[in-house]
């Protein structure tokens, strides 16, 4: 059987590309950093406990944010052979701070009166004039965000210092805000991948 649908094939696939591309725009972005006391071995600590209140436990929060964020530190702790104890070598505290932001994007309409074709490498590539100058209105459009930032901090109980932080920026949005316990876990889990203690399942 002879196929002559190349135009088809090709649309099919720019349309593809184009909706991965949307998707992966629309999902949020988690950027994770950390930081570790030079001076220390992490790999020395055994237990580990949380605040008796953690910064995430005040009124302004949900009652249930600091308990999910207890389970899921507390399964990555066991992961990496830690131990929950009352007179823990380490206290955990987790507080989260939020911005609210605003992105101003110019970007171009195309000129009604420009018929441009398809162009690039084959005859595939982008729409509008061939010397690369769409022409049209310039507009600006200007969208308000939230950043919040969740810092994970880990404290030596017998030196009242830090010895590790971690900390996830990402932008908060409603959807994140309604699947609180899936947001909580999936930040813990990004900010874990920098602790320097690996997860058993890890290392092995």
């Amino acid at each position: 059987m002879r196929f002559n649908s190349k135009p088809s094939f090709f649309r099919f696939l720019f349309v593809a590309i184009a909706s991965a591309l949307l998707l992966a725009a629309c999902a949020p972005s988690v950027k994770v950093r950390s930081d570790t006391d030079p001076g220390v071995n992490m790999g020395q600590y055994k237990t580990y406990n949380f605040f008796s209140q953690m910064g995430i436990e005040g009124e302004n929060y949900s009652n249930l944010l600091g308990q999910h964020f207890r389970d899921a530190i507390s399964a990555q702790m066991r992961s990496r052979g830690f131990t929950q104890a009352g007179s823990p070598q380490i206290q955990v505290n987790v507080s989260i701070g939020a911005k609210d932001k605003v992105r101003v994007n110019t970007y171009q309409d195309p000129d009604p009166y420009l018929h441009g074709g398809y162009y690039g490498h084959g005859g595939y590539g982008h729409y509008g004039s061939p010397w690369g100058y769409g022409g049209g209105t310039t507009r600006t459009s200007v969208h308000q965000y939230t950043e919040a930032n969740v810092y994970i901090d880990m404290v030596d109980s017998t030196g009242h210092k830090m010895v590790w932080q971690g900390v996830a920026t990402f932008t908060l949005t409603d959807k994140m805000q309604q699947q609180l316990r899936e947001t909580v876990y999936n930040t813990v889990d990004k900010v874990f991948s920098q602790f320097p203690v690996a997860a058993a399942t890890e290392s092995g």
